[in-house]
């Protein structure tokens, strides 16, 4: 951790201070640095030891290394759990991987059709199901989504005879 390596220059330090050396965003800073005064390696004498959360450390709090840090464990693990991903986060992610899905999704129905020319729709999504199920479980209205917007690409059409057949278009 680069944090801990400024202690090697200097044993206190603000909050600021270490902001300013780091350049680490000050929410996730202060996560960083209740996980290493909760495990002692720093010691915060603004703070009391039962009102260690990240809301309470402040900006102007001196921190400073603990010289006489020992644990009774081989390993200590500082690995910090980051809190909550901000919902647009989230949000956006799935969208990511919904749109890929898409993408492959089609580029199957494409190659299958190339292969075959003409095909019956069931037999169509129980091949794309079949083809996908290492990768993803494709959920049935979703292949069919990509199948409508395929034929309005004009990569697919159906049969004018019968419907539920679909023919490849080169």
């Amino acid at each position: 951790m680069v944090l801990l390596l400024l202690f090697n220059h200097e044993l206190n330090l603000t909050v600021e201070r270490i902001q300013d050396k780091t350049q680490i965003e000050l929410k996730l800073l202060l996560e960083i640095l209740l996980s290493l005064l909760k495990n002692k390696l720093l010691i915060c004498t603004d703070i009391h030891e039962d009102e260690l959360v990240a809301s309470n450390i402040k900006i102007n709090y001196s921190i400073r290394l603990a010289t006489d840090f020992k644990s009774k464990k081989l390993r200590i693990n500082l690995n910090v759990p980051l809190k909550s991903v901000e919902r647009k986060d989230i949000d956006s992610f799935y969208r990511t991987i919904e749109e890929d899905r898409k993408m492959i999704i089609q580029a199957t129905i494409v190659r299958i059709m190339k292969a075959r020319q003409t095909l019956k729709h069931t037999i169509l999504m129980q091949e794309v199901i079949q083809q996908l199920s290492s990768r993803f479980k494709p959920q049935i209205p979703l292949i069919k989504k990509c199948i409508d917007i395929l034929i309005e690409k004009e990569y697919l059409e159906r049969q004018s005879d019968q419907n539920d057949i679909l023919r490849y278009l080169a």
